[in-house]
């Protein structure tokens, strides 16, 4: 903690057992009285200390260890560090990055797996699997009106709003520009409605606020299949609940229909 707290190495001769850390009080360790703690630096970011202990009855840690240590510290920031960036390109490889929702290719080879478990189960007792279909209503014009920034807030004000209400099972995406889709595993048709029409109330509830200090009001259409089992395909749902979507906007948008 020292260590990284003050950015330099931390050397301690004086350890004892009472003056462990919590974590690992409880372990059976060997007398420890020689200590160095050393913080992993990456590009001036603390990533993480290193810290080395000596048994009782070994002489204290020597210039050159210390030196020998600082080297290995270095390598370990780099692995950390290395470490911390795959894991964030392979976040941004399937995710959204202004919404934080899947992207289109994370979602279909995602919704290829759940069908794939469900025509291996259709011999069984089959659960139902229902898509919905969501579409921001005049967005373009929306965006060519207030500009990109607000139309970014819109986009992102409605990931949280899906983010929020779905369940972390949920498959949930931005598939387009203003389009975005969830498939609800164990949801019905009429269940999938349901839960469609409460997202379209949330997001009439939140108002979007411009620089200039207005408040605007955003609404969302949406479409709802449920998958068929004589042909249960990804196209198949998708395209179903997109015709439920084509005729919610027709019959005026701000509203849920199924198909």
């Amino acid at each position: 903690g020292r260590a990284i707290r003050d950015r330099v190495v931390v050397i301690d001769d004086t350890l004892d057992q009472a003056r462990f850390p919590q974590s690992v009080q409880g372990l059976d360790l060997p007398p420890i009285t020689h200590g160095v703690g050393l913080p992993l630096v990456r590009d001036r970011v603390i990533v993480g200390a290193l810290t080395v202990a000596r048994v009782a009855g070994r002489p204290p840690f020597t210039d050159l260890e210390r030196e020998g240590l600082q080297i290995v510290a270095g390598h370990v920031a780099l692995a950390v560090a290395n470490a911390y960036l795959h894991a964030e390109m392979s976040e941004l490889a399937v995710r959204d990055p202004l919404t934080g929702l899947a992207n289109r290719r994370h979602f279909d080879e995602a919704l290829d797996r759940m069908l794939a478990v469900h025509r291996r189960d259709r011999l069984g007792a089959g659960r139902p699997l229902s898509a919905i279909m969501f579409d921001l209503d005049h967005f373009g014009a929306f965006n060519k009106e207030h500009g990109h920034q607000v139309g970014d807030a819109v986009l992102k004000t409605f990931g949280d709003v899906l983010a929020t209400r779905f369940r972390a099972g949920d498959l949930v995406a931005r598939v387009g520009g203003e389009e975005f889709v969830a498939v609800l595993d164990g949801v019905d048709r009429q269940g999938a409605v349901r839960i469609a029409d409460e997202v379209r109330e949330l997001l009439a509830a939140r108002r979007i606020r411009t620089q200039e200090g207005l408040e605007l009001h955003v609404t969302v259409s949406a479409g709802c299949a449920e998958l068929d089992p004589a042909e249960p395909t990804r196209e198949s749902l998708l395209r179903t609940a997109d015709v439920a979507l084509f005729m919610a906007k027709r019959s005026g948008r701000d509203r849920v229909v199924a198909a």
